[in-house]
């Protein structure tokens, strides 16, 4: 396919149709959703973040008003040229065979702005990630190439990039954040800190988002940049790479009219000054959004109905008898004609008819068939050297997940509060309860309790863990940006870091208030037993919320998981009076080892007495805690080994959490 000049793309707008239809749009607000701007919170940067950007590319398409939204995007030849995209033969059909979903697709790109357009159910999604190598569960054949040889998923995260539809990003990163972790985590080993740094700058500034680069990305609960700047982001952290080809799904979709015709310019420019090649899927764009394409590709029912020259569509629908009328949107008319109106079997017949009608004046390009060698390394598979090293990957992760956390302020005042309260709620109602023999009878119970406090709370704050990152998490590592085990290790340090604060918070307030032995030795190892019983109860949550692909999923597996534990954690069926065929559900429980093993470190050594009116018949029943260890079957085992045993459970749990992250992707 032959590219187009200046002159042809501004052909336009000498028909009539075009140049009132233009007018028609902006006035109306449509975009490439079919949303209106009127009404809309329009994406501040949107009018004037290009015109501080100065320069103009070529391909400018509708005079003075179109420069203030160019981009001066220079050409930067490191990586190399454009690459061309070709395919041929391409067939996807449904995991059971049954249905075909695309069939007989062939088509060529390079250097270009292409757009994948056609009604729903059309094939768009599945012709894209068939290219991009993303099938999920769809079955996939035929040929793929990148500069005339087949490519694999490896190949294409080296040259290529993908905007996903949903803007998967932290909420609490601000823009240049989001950036410098995605340039430390992909660019090349090779390159300094400085030129990271540089090359980031570089693309804040070419994307238009220099006012807003340290504004926090927001979610949907918390203010942060507009919808238009969240997409722009995404754009920009794979423009870090410099990709050669560059992929995007719906890129439009749910952005106002300015915003979404501001972003399709910075791709038409990109595609025209940046020696990258781009293709994007969209629903019906307007009529400026539909100007900028240099090529498009119309799908219907799984079958090319046209693949060419944008601005030559509408002559070819003329020349298959459905001209398009005055004053319409070619985007609309090109769908219209080919998508039942109304879904009766006559509409829909005299839709397949009509688009059999155009298919039949199509003419696949000419794709030569692959090499039978494979692909042999050149200049151009080497564009991107090694990414950093795994070490340095745990580093800027864990860099990053500690910020993440220490940022949600408002969840740690939280968790500071709960922990403080219950400490002294705890420690009021069991107050210094002494060493009689009533004191004795409440020892076992707030032990019991202690370990429930800690294992219930710390399991349910960590639960949404993963789930809540897990779309991002799957977005990153399809790009290729660093290994599962890096992130999993990172994640665990930091969250570890943060957590572990609060179970010896908790032991400092609840320790003295109860009034359990004073001794040094005792206390230190009952804070390292809180903590032992806080990992595990996260670990065991951890596990969960890995193969869990929802928080729903999650927070309804994990009661009954903990309330399993808590029945056999050793006080409602303690050690001595455990029936046989409970043991295995008892071994199971980290509540139970976490309660003996305090009771142990309390109880050993402990000189108990009784007051007048305990004495049974002038004897004091219970004189030592060793006499109740051995009557509650706690001897069984020593406070090292319930240390030894929640240490595997912890390794245990975590290595099944990252088995979950690692091959469970949802």
């Amino acid at each position: 396919m032959q590219g187009q000049t200046d002159d042809d793309r501004s052909s336009h707008s000498n028909d009539p149709r075009w140049g009132d239809l233009e007018m028609a749009d902006m006035e109306s607000g449509r975009t490439g959703g079919g949303s209106s701007i009127e009404g809309s919170d329009v994406d501040e940067s949107s009018m004037n973040s290009t015109k501080a950007l100065k320069g103009k590319t070529k391909g400018n398409t509708s005079g003075t008003e179109d420069e203030a939204y160019d981009v001066d995007m220079e050409g930067d030849d490191e990586y190399g040229d454009a690459a061309e995209l070709s395919w041929k033969d391409l067939k996807v059909t449904s995991p059971d065979g049954k249905k075909v979903l695309l069939s007989e697709a062939c088509g060529r790109v390079k250097g270009r702005f292409l757009a994948i357009m056609g009604p729903s159910g059309a094939g768009k999604t599945s012709l894209m990630n068939m290219l991009a190598c993303r099938l999920a569960k769809a079955k996939g054949k035929g040929d793929q190439m990148v500069d005339g040889q087949k490519y694999n998923r490896s190949f294409l995260k080296k040259v290529s990039g993908y905007v996903m539809q949903d803007d998967l990003l932290f909420p609490d990163l601000t823009v240049k954040e989001t950036l410098r972790y995605a340039a430390f985590l992909r660019l090349p080993a090779k390159m300094s800190r400085d030129d990271k740094l540089k090359r980031v700058d570089e693309v804040i500034v070419k994307i238009g988002l220099e006012h807003c680069k340290n504004t926090p990305v927001g979610s949907a609960l918390k203010k942060g940049i507009s919808g238009g700047e969240r997409k722009r982001l995404c754009v920009a952290m794979e423009l870090l790479m410099k990709p050669r080809l560059l992929f995007l799904d719906e890129p439009t979709s749910g952005l106002d009219g300015i915003t979404a015709l501001t972003l399709c310019r910075i791709l038409r420019d990109l595609a025209h000054t940046e020696n990258c090649t781009v293709v994007c899927t969209i629903h019906q764009p307007a009529t400026q959004i539909f100007n900028l394409f240099d090529d498009l590709m119309i799908l219907k029912s799984g079958k090319i109905v046209y693949h060419g020259p944008a601005d030559e569509v509408v002559n070819h629908y003329a020349e298959a008898g459905f001209p398009c009328p005055m004053h319409t949107n070619p985007a609309d008319h090109v769908l219209d004609v080919i998508s039942p109106a109304k879904f009766t079997e006559e509409e829909i017949r005299e839709a397949d008819e009509n688009a059999e009608k155009i298919r039949l004046l199509y003419t696949p390009p000419h794709v030569e068939d692959p090499p039978e060698k494979k692909r042999k390394k050149d200049k151009k598979d080497k564009a991107f050297p090694s990414r950093p090293s795994w070490f340095s990957q745990v580093w800027y992760l864990f860099l990053r997940a500690m910020q993440n956390v220490m940022r949600a302020r408002m969840v740690l005042f939280a968790q500071l509060v709960q922990t403080i309260i219950f400490g002294i709620l705890i420690g009021t109602v069991f107050l210094d309860i002494g060493r009689t023999q009533d004191g004795q009878r409440k020892r076992l119970p707030v032990l019991f309790f202690i370990c429930i406090n800690q294992g219930v709370f710390s399991a349910l704050i960590l639960i949404n863990s993963f789930p809540s990152e897990r779309l991002i998490v799957l977005r990153e590592r399809a790009s290729g940006a660093y290994y599962v085990s890096a992130y999993y290790v990172a994640k665990m340090m930091a969250e570890m870091l943060v957590q572990m604060f609060f179970p010896l918070l908790f032991s400092c307030i609840v320790y003295f208030l109860v009034g359990f032995q004073h001794d040094a030795g005792k206390f230190f190892i009952f804070v390292c037993f809180m903590e032992l019983c806080s990992l595990t109860a996260t670990s065991l949550a951890l596990m969960i919320s890995t193969f869990c692909r929802t928080v729903t999923l999650s927070i309804t597996i994990l009661p009954l998981a903990l309330e399993i534990c808590r029945l056999y954690g050793g006080f409602f069926l303690p050690p001595s009076k455990l029936p046989a065929y409970f043991s295995w559900l008892d071994a199971l429980s980290f509540v139970k080892y976490s309660f003996t093993g305090i009771a142990l470190n309390e109880l050993t050594g402990l000189e108990l007495y009784c007051t007048p009116s305990e004495l049974v018949n002038g004897v004091c029943p219970i004189t030592s805690g060793e006499q109740v260890i051995k009557s509650q079957g706690f001897d069984y085992i020593t406070i090292w080994g319930c240390a030894l045993v929640l240490i595997a459970m912890i390794i245990f749990f975590r290595i099944l959490a990252f088995v979950g992250l690692r091959w469970v992707k949802g």
